[in-house]
């Protein structure tokens, strides 16, 4: 019986613990855990976390502006599609358009990335970099 309770109370205990740690990092943001994680100091925190702000209010713009797009390229493609027709000059434009969009946005967020990069010690910027730059650069598998 003793036992059972034990194992209990240990099974809460973990619980608390892990909602806790979950609840901290969630509540983080990217630029806590990148400061964490490059150890800077609270005057680079800051200007890391001034850095974050300003590429959300970049990025959200571009993100709007490509939803509306890729929106539009669905909607043409399936009528096409469904119309059993071949790549209309609508459709082309709107593919066209999703893709000055997409290199739009990965300029900013290229931007974005170098500017933290700079804010790093020097012996720190191409880890970040090498974590970072596949969310723009589509590698093909190399590294």
């Amino acid at each position: 019986m003793k036992r059972g309770i034990l194992v209990l109370l240990a099974a809460v205990v973990i619980g608390v613990v892990g909602a806790m740690i979950t609840r901290h990092f969630l509540k983080s943001s990217p630029a806590s855990w990148l400061c964490q994680r490059y150890e800077l100091s609270p005057e680079k925190s800051s200007r890391i976390e001034a850095l974050q702000k300003e590429y959300g209010s970049r990025c959200d713009p571009c993100c709007d502006r490509m939803c509306e797009a890729n929106a539009r390229l669905e909607q043409l493609s399936l009528e096409a599609g469904l119309s059993q027709q071949s790549i209309t000059p609508a459709l082309r434009d709107a593919v066209a358009e999703t893709d000055r969009i997409r290199t739009e946005t990965r300029i900013v967020m290229l931007q974005h990335f170098y500017a933290v990069a700079a804010e790093l010690p020097p012996e720190k910027r191409r880890d970040y970099l090498l974590k970072v730059l596949p969310l723009v650069i589509d590698s093909c598998g190399s590294k």
